[in-house]
This record gives structure tokens, sequence and C-alpha cells, in this order.
């Protein structure tokens, strides 16, 4: 369970060790920055109409460059609504490489208690520094690439186990990365209950709208933010699972696994009906997570299941497999997209992170109502798909790149091109044969490994066409191209295990 975590819900229990009577209060800042680029810090509040208290002060420490820096701020803020996105003061270094970042805040009870925490409130957990990397030169993708994260959540996603981050907020860390894009990938079945009262049920039709009003619009020079919903419907065994849809003018039900329906945990919609809605408005549509790596709990408490290939029907756009830290979820959802490929199928590979909020770290309930944790693998605009555009960013033109053939790739840092002659990663054209290209800034490591894999007219697999290990931070290579190839696709990973994927490139 990705999110800030919720900690205050018991299940009806008369106790739970997680709950306390004070509001979740997080502080946040982007995992990285570019060079340049002012690094936003706040203080993230939730629940604070239920337990109300006043902020009096705050004290910003930063390590970095062998130095330690720190700014102080008082303040007189009540904080008394479901949710507060509080502005801290940086200290205003600028050193490259890691910032470590530690923040200790006071608050005051109302009745006249005065309390500090470092970084965080919430019980069972470590304040531990958040690490804010500032990269000396920007990611080295050519003109014309940007980048996004097409999984993430807003604070319109709140429920027993998590609540997620200000759209606002999640530009503005979206801005400091250098991300074009993101999609706010809102759950379909939090929709049905009230926003800052998630126990409270209401008209999901009416709150889709209010949330895509909400979002924040199409601005020069900022990342645009494109409406979503993580839709909750059935799989070919009536198991739910979960499918992103982009800027569908319109709600679409699931609450099938939405945990506020005690048992009754069927799927609303299946797929292919779904899908058939998606069809009328031409939104991309991409299976989520398709191979998350279900618990037991979750396959028998929430009826939640995998994607297998005769889930993947037209006109499904992409598969997510990428969603944060590349580990099986990763490895079997990889091999999953490779198969429809040797289907014939050319779906897009997507990157995304599950992120609520979570622009550092994600803090989340690990066991209901006992335990948290906190883990990188979930942090906002981490792993990401980077799709080349030939207009201006908006809502339209990157919606329908990815409702189209658009080139892309997936990457958490380096850049890796694959050209084939009669197509390509852009509009141009390589003279003959493959043209490859990777690049990796230094904060993430010299490119270790290149494979190129070919799918063979009459081969039931891939094969693999080239394994380089160039040992650089640059570099290029030429090659034949295979006569009778159906495909060819490009993988490259770096010496501190950053990587990146190209999509399937046919041959002209």
């Amino acid at each position: 369970m990705n999110g800030y975590a919720e900690t205050h819900y018991k299940f009806r229990l008369p106790w739970s060790p997680l709950h306390r009577r004070l509001p979740e209060m997080i502080v946040d800042a982007p995992w990285m920055a570019l060079p340049g680029r002012d690094v936003p810090l706040f203080l993230c509040v939730h629940d604070a109409h239920l337990f109300p208290v006043t902020l009096r002060a705050a004290r910003v420490v930063v390590r970095a460059g062998g130095e330690m820096r720190k700014v102080e701020k008082t303040f007189d803020l009540r904080l008394d609504q479901p949710f507060h996105w509080i502005d801290l003061p940086w200290t205003g270094t600028q050193d490259l490489g890691e910032n470590l970042v530690d923040v200790l805040f006071e608050i005051e009870t109302p009745k006249g208690r005065r309390r500090k925490f470092v970084n965080h409130n919430l019980p069972t957990l470590a304040p531990t520094s958040l690490s804010v990397l500032r990269l000396s030169k920007p990611l080295p993708f050519p003109e014309g690439w940007i980048s996004g994260d097409l999984h993430c959540h807003t604070s319109w996603s709140e429920d027993p186990v998590e609540w997620g981050g200000d759209p606002e907020v999640m530009r503005r860390a979206a801005d400091c990365q250098g991300m074009g894009f993101w999609a706010a990938t809102d759950h379909s079945y939090d929709f049905a209950w009230e926003h800052g009262n998630w126990l409270v049920q209401t008209d999901p039709v009416e709150r889709f709208r209010a949330f895509r009003a909400s979002l924040p619009a199409d601005a020069p020079g900022r990342s645009v933010v494109l409406p979503a919903e993580e839709v909750s419907c059935g799989n070919r065994d009536g198991r739910n699972v979960h499918l992103i849809v982009v800027d569908h003018p319109e709600y679409l039900f699931g609450q099938g696994d939405g945990g506020r329906r005690g048992f009754r945990n069927r799927p609303d919609l299946s797929i292919g009906q779904v899908l058939a809605e998606t069809a009328k408005s031409g939104a991309p549509a991409i299976a989520a997570h398709p191979k998350p790596g279900i618990g037991v709990v979750q396959r028998l408490v929430f009826r939640r299941g995998d994607w297998d290939l005769p889930d993947l029907v037209p006109p499904l756009h992409g598969l997510q497999f990428w969603n944060g830290k590349p580990g099986d979820d990763f490895r079997h959802g990889r091999a999953l997209w490779i198969s429809d490929l040797l289907r014939g199928n050319r779906r897009l590979p997507i990157a995304g992170n599950d992120a609520h909020g979570d622009l550092n770290r994600a803090t989340q309930v690990s066991t209901p109502l006992f335990g948290l944790r906190q883990t990188r693998s979930h942090r906002f605009g981490h792993a990401r798909t980077w799709v080349h555009l030939d207009e201006e960013p908006s809502r339209n033109s990157i919606r329908n790149a990815l409702a189209g053939d658009t080139p892309t790739i997936l990457s958490d840092g380096p850049f890796l091109s694959l050209r084939v002659s009669g197509a390509g990663q852009t509009q141009e054209r390589c003279g003959s044969g493959i043209e490859l290209r990777a690049s990796s800034p230094v904060e993430f490591g010299r490119i270790r490994e290149v494979r190129v894999y070919a799918h063979l007219k009459g081969s039931a697999k891939e094969d693999l066409l080239l394994s380089a290990s160039p040992d650089a931070g640059e570099w290029s290579h030429r090659l034949d191209a295979p006569s009778g190839a159906l495909y060819l696709r490009a993988e490259a990973e770096t010496t501190k295990g950053h990587r990146a994927l190209t999509r399937a490139v046919e041959p002209g």
C-alpha cells in the first residue's frame, strides 16, 4: 500500500497503536532537482479538521558539500482543514550532489501543549533525513523529448490506509525535476466517497467532474497535468485489476476492490466493458502494474488479480509494467509485454511510480493498525515515460501521442536511442542499418551494458542481437539490421543500477 500513511482509521476497533489524536504531518520535497531549479519544501498535513493544532515554528537544516546550513521561521498558523500543504523555507544552498534535509517543526494543541517533531509525527517510524539529489547537468535527452509520470495520485485518492498529494504541490515538484507532464490517476473507488471524509458516500459522477475541474490548467513553462482515472475492473477470471484511463471526460464506475463494501468485492465492469467506453472518446487506456505480485490477503479479501494475454484486447494502448523500483513485478510485467509483442501487437511500454504524493519517499502502512514503513521505491517522477513530440506540450498533444504511435522510452535517468532504417525513435531516419546511442548523467553512473533484441520472422521468441559493455558516460554504435526482423528493441543499464528501454521499432 503506497502513499502518505493514514493512521487514524481503526476498523471499528477501540484502539490502534498507530492512532494519535494529532493530524498526520509529513515533511516532503522532490527527490531530485535540475540545475538552477528551486527546491520546494513542504509540510503536508492531513485530518487537521479532526484534530486541530497550531503550527508555531520550523527549523530547516540542509547538509551538502561538507557544510551544514540552517534557516528558521516562526508561524502562527491554525491547522483545521482536511488538507494543508505549507511552504517551508529552503536554506538557499545550490550545492550539487546529495542534499540531506531535516526539519524540526513545533506545534501547539488546543490545550496549550507544545510538541516538537523531526520530519514527521508518525508513530513507530524513525525521523530519517530527506535526500534531494541536485544534478550538475540536465538529463541527457535531446530536444523534442519530454518525460512524465503516468501513474500517481493526488488528494482525491483518500481511503482507510493512504492519502495523496496536492496537485499544485506535485506540479511544482514536477517542474523542479524537469518533467513535462504527469497524470493524476486517482482511484475510481475513491470518487464514490467525500473529499476529506472518505467514510461518507457521495455521487462519484459529480465528484469526478469536480476533480477534473480542480487540476491546474496548461501554462507556458509548467508541466502539463493530465486528468486520469485508475479504474478497478474485472480480468478474464473475474478478479479486480486496474486500468489507467487518460483524459476520458466521464467517470468510469469501479468499486470492486475499494475496501468499503465488505466482502462484496466482485468487479463492477470487465476490462472489455471499460475499454468500450474509452473507445468512444479515444482516451488512452493503459494496463496498470499488470503483474503486481498480489499477496494472499489481497487475493482473498479484495479479490485482486493480475493481467494476462487474454486481457490485452483493443483498444488497450500500453502496459505500465515499470511501477517504481524494478523488481519481480517489473520483470514479470515486461515478460507479458514481450509476449504481446511476439503476437504482433505494438502496445506502448509505460513507466510510472504509483506515488500518492510521495515526493521524496513513500510513507506506507505495512500492516494495517500496527505498522508503518518508508521506502524509496515509489517516489513521484522517479521512473518516467519519455515521449517525442513534434508540437508544444499540452493536454491534447500528449493525450494524442499516448493514443497513437509515439516514440517512447522508459527511463529512471539514462537516455537510450534505437533508430532503424526506414523507422526510428524520432522523425529523423538513419542512413542504413541500426543506430544506437546511450548516455547517462554522472550521478546515475556510466553505461554498463546495452542489449538489442530482435524478433525474426518464423521465430517464436526474441533473439539477443547485441550485448555491449561500453563502461562510458556516452556511447554510440552502428550495426547491420538482420533480414526478416519484425521488430527490434533495446535496453541499457548503468553502473549504479539505473536503466532505460525503448519501445519496439519495426524496420521500414
